[in-house]
């Protein structure tokens, strides 16, 4: 279904006369239609001695491919006449294709070792852009900021999964699994320390200090790559070395959920304070990958289901709000909530688009993040009372931050920093929005395709 919709865009745009993007979007989604019909299995299978993929990945490898396309899309400041300008002998679009591809083959591998050189790989794309198409000066602050969380907290797991290849003879997930080479630990302390890498990437409050540093400074694709797929390696490398490790339930997996829960409570207060409209959604998808975290970390199949189809509702959700946040920003030239009021008067139809997204981001039925937040609540609910009434909390407070940035946005007074004469914004963000509302909403006619 998503590759018959991805085919229909590219129609559309072909129709419009962007006939490199069109065709670009057309090619990938006739790839990945290959690769679908190639995969229907609901168990994990080794493709070569490299490849090796279940429901999750080709889930992963679709939202990689969608946020990829979306942010083409969507960047109409580094797209001109269709294609990509040139600078300084490289362009937005290679850098989208290096994380694209990178991402691809980091949920595809079945080697620990090329798990964690894919993982740190995307780094190197990310960074570029960021420095080097950023808008502020700040930006080699976020990117070297972002470099040293990231490379500085992967350093215990890399020294980790190099002594446990040496002990178990191979590094192969599937293979170290079979043969139970993890029995032989107690999995409580390495678990906590391997997946402090993926913590800070996922990231739980109290390591995010380098997420609204970075969105910030980011421009537009870079933001909704940030968002839509390489916060999801956080989540994605969690739930395998849950798989592989056969790590069990402790005290010290349990405080982990109570601390990821209280921060995604603390950072959806926080984005009520917010004045920064790329700031605000970026703590809002550290609450949405908390209650992830939470959810998985029950140990029970409902939290593991719940928390992949929050990684792919969330995926599809906030690149899209980056990319209205930047279509504010085109005509404000301002990221503050107070000087780009009154956007319902003069672009109603924007102004309609925001209203659907952010309800859809605090969960509005039938979309895909109502169901995802339903069964988070419902997975923690069966752990503790206590743990369930903290995730309606938590759910109860973005529906607050959402209204609230709804009205702000697009109600009130027209500021005078709004650009009047002659106002003409690209139909990019509209067919990028209208094609992930689509997504999010008919994904609820096949629910057993996400929750996986």
């Amino acid at each position: 279904m998503s590759c018959v919709l991805m085919l229909s865009v590219s129609c559309i745009l072909w129709g419009l006369g962007m006939n490199e993007v069109g065709w670009l979007i057309m090619v990938c989604a006739v790839a990945l239609l290959v690769v679908m019909m190639d995969c229907p299995f609901n168990f994990y299978i080794l493709k070569s001695e490299w490849l090796g993929v279940d429901e999750m990945s080709v889930l992963m490898v679709l939202l990689c491919l969608l946020v990829s396309m979306m942010s083409l899309v969507s960047s109409t400041k580094e797209v001109k006449n269709g294609f990509v300008v040139l600078m300084s002998g490289w362009s937005v679009v290679e850098m989208v294709m290096f994380i694209c591809l990178g991402s691809v083959l980091f949920f595809s591998v079945c080697s620990w070792m090329d798990f964690f050189f894919f993982f740190e790989f995307s780094l190197v794309p990310t960074f570029f852009l960021i420095l080097k198409w950023g808008y502020q000066p700040e930006r080699l602050q976020a990117a070297v900021f972002m470099l040293l969380y990231t490379v500085g907290s992967s350093l215990p797991l890399l020294m980790s999964l190099v002594y446990f290849w040496s002990y178990i003879k191979s590094d192969n997930m599937l293979l170290s699994k079979m043969v139970g080479g993890w029995k032989d630990f107690n999995m409580n302390w390495p678990w906590l320390i391997m997946s402090l890498s993926f913590l800070v990437k996922l990231p739980v409050y109290g390591a995010h200090a380098w997420l609204p540093k970075a969105h910030v400074e980011a421009p537009l694709s870079g933001s909704m790559l940030l968002a839509g797929v390489l916060l999801k390696f956080g989540g994605y490398g969690l739930i395998r070395l849950m798989w592989f490790s056969e790590v069990t339930n402790s005290t010290i997996i349990l405080f982990v959920l109570v601390f990821s829960l209280w921060g995604g409570v603390l950072s959806s207060g926080v984005c009520s304070c917010q004045s920064d409209l790329k700031s605000l959604i970026a703590y809002s998808s550290i609450g949405h990958m908390a209650l992830s975290l939470s959810v998985l970390l029950s140990f029970y199949s409902v939290g593991k289901m719940a928390c992949v189809c929050v990684l792919y509702s969330h995926g599809i959700c906030s690149p899209i709000l980056f990319s209205l946040a930047a279509n504010s920003y085109e005509f404000c030239q301002s990221r503050s909530i107070m000087l780009s009021k009154g956007i319902s008067r003069i672009f109603p139809v924007i102004s309609g688009v925001w209203f659907f997204f952010c309800i859809l981001n605090m969960g509005f039925p039938p979309s895909l993040n109502f169901f995802s937040e339903v069964y988070s609540v419902g997975g923690l609910l069966s752990l503790q009372w206590l743990l369930g009434l903290m995730g309606g909390l938590m759910c109860l407070m973005t529906g607050a931050y959402c209204l609230i940035l709804y009205s702000l946005v697009n109600h009130g007074v027209v500021s005078s920093m709004v650009f009047k004469p002659g106002l003409n914004l690209s139909y990019r963000y509209l067919v990028s929005s209208v094609f992930g509302g689509v997504l999010l909403l008919g994904g609820t006619l096949c629910l057993d395709m996400f929750f996986v």
